[in-house]
């Protein structure tokens, strides 16, 4: 091969080189600026998903009934239940006989049967004792009160998370059995040894017979959704 050729070959190849390397100069800003642009739009997409997007916070407290929602039964002598009429949770007339009652006298004998009736119509409940003897003035059982409304008072053991307002979707969970409904008052602010009373209207009476004064509830707090923004605040 003669110097000449070499010579040639040589230049060819640091041509191509050059070549080579200028068409990778000339695409690397068109990377750059895809990069860009994708970086951009993933940036965009986050600040609508902040802004837009909605999340619904639940969480689940303890609950006790409120008393005043009970008409109790009582009676001005102390009695023993020989028997119970109803069903525990039975929906039930005003003066149906509900049970069987002797009266305990000032001897402190049995007197003659007595019935002991409902006073108003709503759902039976027997006393929160295991005793068959009830002394005077106290429930001998309950009947719980029931409005249009389909409203009912409980207490709110813990404090929540997030200030509870009116409105707020709540399920109440009995025995895990769920009945849904909603924050229909606010009745003051929380307070450490009772906790914050509220208000709840039931979507429907499907489940009253569960609502027993004995009750164990737990109630599950389905506030109103807020976006991711919100959320972050």
């Amino acid at each position: 091969m003669s110097v000449i050729n070499m010579f040639r070959k040589e230049a060819l190849r640091h041509q191509y080189k050059s070549q080579e390397f200028g068409h990778s100069v000339i695409k690397q800003p068109g990377i750059i600026s895809k990069s860009i642009i994708g970086l951009c739009l993933i940036m965009l997409i986050g600040v609508i998903c902040v802004q837009f997007i909605t999340l619904t916070t639940n969480h689940t407290y303890n609950l006790q009934i409120a008393a005043e929602n009970y008409q109790p039964l009582v009676m001005s002598k102390a009695v023993v239940i020989t028997e119970q009429l109803v069903v525990e949770g039975e929906n039930v007339n005003k003066n149906q006989p509900v049970a069987n009652l002797n009266i305990i006298d000032d001897l402190g004998k049995l007197n003659n049967s007595h019935y002991l009736r409902a006073s108003i119509s709503g759902y039976y409940f027997q006393p929160q004792t295991d005793s068959t003897i009830i002394p005077a003035f106290k429930p001998i059982g309950y009947i719980l009160k029931h409005t249009a409304l389909n409203d009912f008072s409980f207490w709110l053991q813990q404090k929540p998370k997030n200030p509870v307002k009116v409105g707020d979707i709540v399920t109440l969970i009995i025995d895990e059995q769920l009945i849904e409904g909603r924050i229909s008052m606010i009745l003051g602010a929380f307070n450490e040894r009772r906790g914050q009373k509220i208000s709840v209207r039931l979507d429907n009476t499907n489940h009253l017979s569960l609502l027993s004064p004995k009750s164990k509830l737990k109630i599950l707090l389905k506030q109103q959704p807020k976006t991711i923004a919100q959320l972050l605040r």
